[in-house]
Order: structure tokens, then sequence, then C-alpha cells
């Protein structure tokens, strides 16, 4: 009886080593690339923070980027309905689809600062991406401005994209959201008959 060629039976044990070292390796990067997903910030609310960031003198220092995504939130809202909430904070957290937030502060003071060319840029870049701006205000030293995508949106889902500079402290803010259990809420809270009438009496 002949001995069993020990090349043969080496081959599949290589083979399968050269996959399960594959396996750790691509585990090892997806892994890693969805724990830095939480400090990267999308394209659309980098192009703000970017845009505000360029038009003002001093150094930035970042005090929380942080970006929550669709799996991570239905897990939020899985866990809030074992608890009883009250109806309001329950359907805030039944709108939020995903969320994410930076804030900024410069070392230096930063003197005026040319809010239209913050603007400008921002919408010349969002405007590219087709988002566009629907929110813009400025006052002595503060700026805001609202931005929007420029696809049809409806109230299943919803999504917008923040900037507020005040002095110092810059935020920027994204977030996409379903409106319908805030709608809800709003109804069963307000009522529109006695609102008409209030009105038509005005």
């Amino acid at each position: 009886m002949d001995a069993p060629d020990r090349s043969e039976t080496a081959v599949p044990a290589f083979r399968l080593g050269v996959i399960l070292l594959g396996g750790i390796v691509v585990a090892f990067v997806i892994a890693v690339v969805g724990i830095t997903s939480y400090f990267r910030l999308s394209p659309e609310t980098a192009i703000l923070r970017e845009s505000a960031m360029g038009n003002v003198r001093g150094t930035w220092n970042t005090k929380i980027a942080l970006n929550v995504g669709v799996l991570t939130t239905s897990l939020v809202r899985a866990g809030t309905h074992l608890f009883k909430l009250a109806p309001e904070p329950q359907a805030a957290f039944d709108a939020i689809r995903a969320a994410e937030v930076g804030i900024y502060k410069v070392s230096e003071d930063a003197g005026w600062v040319d809010h239209r060319a913050i603007l400008a840029r921002a919408d010349k870049s969002m405007s590219a991406r087709r988002w566009d701006r629907v929110v813009g205000v400025s006052q002595e030293n503060q700026l805001v401005a609202v931005y929007v995508p420029r696809r049809e949106l409806s109230a299943q889902r919803i999504k917008c994209c923040v900037l507020v500079l005040q002095g110092k402290d810059l935020i920027v803010v994204g977030a996409t959201g379903n409106l319908n259990p805030l709608l809800e809420i709003a109804g069963k809270n307000f009522d529109f008959k006695d609102a008409t009438q209030h009105f038509a009496l005005r």
C-alpha cells in the first residue's frame, strides 16, 4: 500500500491558510473603515467646514467631529422602543436616520469675517454637488446657512446641511430624517380646526 503524498495534502492546507489570512485582513480593514467613519464628515458637510475655515484667519482646533450612520441610528431606535419614553422624544428618535456634527474653534481673534465670501464659496461647491442654499442669514459676527439637495425630497426622507459661524466658533451639521413621526405628534398636539377659526377671526 502506497503512502499518501504529503505534497498533495499540503497544498489544500496552504490554500486554506491563505483564505483564512485573507479573511482576517478583510475583516480588519472593514472594522477600521467602520470605526473611522464615525469621525469623518460627509463631503457636503466638509464643504461647509472648508468654506468657513478658508475665509477666516487663524488656526482651527477640532472640538468634535462625529458621524452616526443609518446602522447606528437603527440600533438606537430599536433600543429606545425597549423603554417607555414619552411620545415627543420617541418621535424625535424615530425621525433621525443619520446625523453628523463638527464643532471647531479658531485660536486667534478672527476679526472681521467676509460672510459673503464664505457663502459664495459654499454656494459654488454645493451647487456642483446639486445642493442649493435655502437659508442664509448674516448679522454682525453671526452667519447661518442651510442647504438641501436639489433632487425631490419627501417627508419620508429629507436631508439638510447647516453651517453656523459665531465669533470664534464654527458648527457644521448634517442630518437625514423621516418627518412623519414628528408630523404625527404635531397633529395630535395641535388643533388645526381651532387654529383655522382663530386666524379667520383676525
